[in-house]
């Protein structure tokens, strides 16, 4: 009977370590954290690339791009399913989101609430390129809450969903990036194969971290740049129930302002500044708990004159488009005539609108067309100094930029369809999965005939590609191509003459 037990108590010793072996874990060294992964996943790090170089092959990439390319996105780690269908990324930067909340877990719930809005209405999260469709909080089983994010992205040229966990902590964002490298719907074991892989985070909170936490200041309004109004508010959240002294000082003059105030028992704060004359103003604040100081922070200059028509872009214009759409946006003051001026010599974009109460403004210009756009942007109110804005911007159109946009505009109708209604199709850009039956060299092109059904009876639905190389593939290979109709191609056989539809090859993925 001892020995019975013994021997279940060794089997389930082995089993456990086995398990332990089994699994790998990750130490996400400059956030103080670990991640674990399990069995199924061939797990990736900086210091162990260069044993999956046949990975990285299958990627286009090689040990020198990949290694370049991890440390500019802080990759700590790819974890691949077995069958590679599936690749989750864990990565920590210290971007602007990591130094606002430094950490998440240690914010109010109204600040995370922020957060969370924020990937849901910002245009980074919100663009033709990533999309984020739903984000949800979760308090994961060991290390603390984690956004749940479902999203659409452009990988390798193709619209692709995602999930991701993400978080900021130890003043670091960490991304959990779980992407599936497949042509298929996310699927509910996805969602539940993650959360199996957030439940094993774990951060190691040290002394440090909790001092830095009484620091965190947040702000929800700040000092306009350019105002025509001698009045503005600051507001924002802090350590509950600091001291909070600020300072504003003239830049050409001696004038200074001090204004003290204490942030509530939940640490939300508000300031209203009143300046005395005009002038180019710049604005500090300390805040203090107890005797010691925790933070201090200083704003931008702002310029205040009262006949000053105020602008301020949200994003810079770029010198460089990069995609078919250039969307100019800004906030300036109520009631304002804004004037868009667009013109590359095939492009005349002009608009004009009037701002409302909130002073919003937004063009959509069109910059699909290679060329030099000259930007011009006037602002102009009775009463106030008009203003106007000069800028030059290239659109360069790339190989990657062509290939997008004949993926966007690539169709797929049934074989049924496609054969009743040929002509109709000649012209159109269409994409297919399809199994290559045949490859034959005819003068300089290449005539392959591929099939888009394969089962026990062997191939059908027989199409026709033609392109200029020899694409090096094995006869009953899958792959997808984009193509342009070109009608129907006639097919000798010993029963006569078959008619398939016709492709004239644009490229294989």
């Amino acid at each position: 009977m001892r020995k019975s037990v013994f021997g279940l108590l060794l089997a389930a010793l082995l089993l456990c370590l086995a398990q332990a072996f089994a699994d790998t874990t990750v130490q996400m060294e400059p956030v103080s954290g670990a991640v674990t992964f399990n069995d199924n996943y061939i797990v990736l790090t900086p210091a162990t690339l260069s044993e999956h170089q046949e990975l990285l092959s299958d990627r286009g990439q090689t040990l020198a791009e990949a290694e370049a390319d991890w440390a500019a996105r802080g990759v700590l780690a790819q974890a691949w399913l077995t069958d590679r269908t599936v690749c989750v990324e864990v990565t920590a930067v210290q971007d602007e989101e990591a130094r606002q909340y430094f950490d998440l877990d240690q914010q109010t719930s109204r600040v995370r609430s922020e957060y969370r809005s924020m990937h849901l209405k910002d245009p980074r999260f919100n663009s033709d390129t990533y999309d984020v469709k739903t984000a949800d909080w979760k308090l994961q089983a060991h290390g603390g809450r984690f956004l749940i994010l479902k999203y659409k992205a452009i990988r390798n040229g193709v619209f692709r969903w995602g999930y991701a966990r993400k978080t900021v902590r130890n003043g670091y964002t960490i991304t959990l990036d779980y992407q599936v490298n497949q042509d298929r719907a996310l699927r509910e074991t996805d969602a539940r194969a993650l959360n199996v892989i957030a439940n094993s985070v774990t951060f190691t909170v040290t002394g440090e971290a909790i001092t830095e936490s009484s620091a965190l200041v947040h702000f929800t309004a700040e000092p306009p740049t350019e105002t025509n109004s001698d009045t503005f508010t600051v507001t924002g959240n802090c350590a509950p129930g600091a001291h909070i002294i600020s300072v504003l000082m003239r830049m050409s003059s001696s004038t200074v302002v001090r204004l003290d105030t204490d942030a509530n028992k939940k640490g939300d704060f508000k300031i209203k500044v009143k300046l005395p004359e005009e002038g180019v103003w710049v604005m500090s604040m300390t805040f203090d708990v107890g005797e010691t100081t925790v933070a201090e922070h200083a704003f931008p200059t702002t310029t205040y004159s009262k006949n000053l028509l105020p602008v301020s872009l949200d994003q810079p214009i770029p010198s460089e488009i990069t995609e078919d759409e250039l969307v100019i946006s800004g906030v300036t003051a109520k009631g304002i005539t804004v004037q868009c001026i667009v013109n590359n010599g095939s492009v005349n974009y002009t608009k004009q609108i009037r701002t409302n109460g909130s002073g919003k403004f937004t063009f959509k210009v069109p910059t699909a067309i290679e060329g030099t756009y000259d930007i011009v942007l006037a602002f102009s109110k009775k009463g106030l100094n008009d203003r106007r804005f000069t800028y030059t911007a290239a659109r360069a159109i790339t190989e990657q930029d062509i290939r997008t946009r004949e993926k966007s505009d690539a169709i797929k109708p049934a074989y049924s369809v496609l054969t009743k209604k040929i002509a109709g199709y000649v012209g159109k850009t269409m994409t297919y999965n399809v199994y290559i039956t045949e490859v034959n060299q005819l003068g300089e092109e290449w005539i392959i005939q591929a099939a888009m059904k394969s089962g026990a009876k062997g191939y059908s639905n027989l199409i026709v590609i033609v392109a200029k190389d020899d694409p090096g593939f094995e006869i009953g290979s899958q792959h997808r191509f984009y193509g342009t109709c070109t009608g129907t191609y006639q097919i000798q056989s010993e029963e006569g003459a078959d008619g398939l539809p016709s492709f004239d090859l644009l490229f294989w993925e």
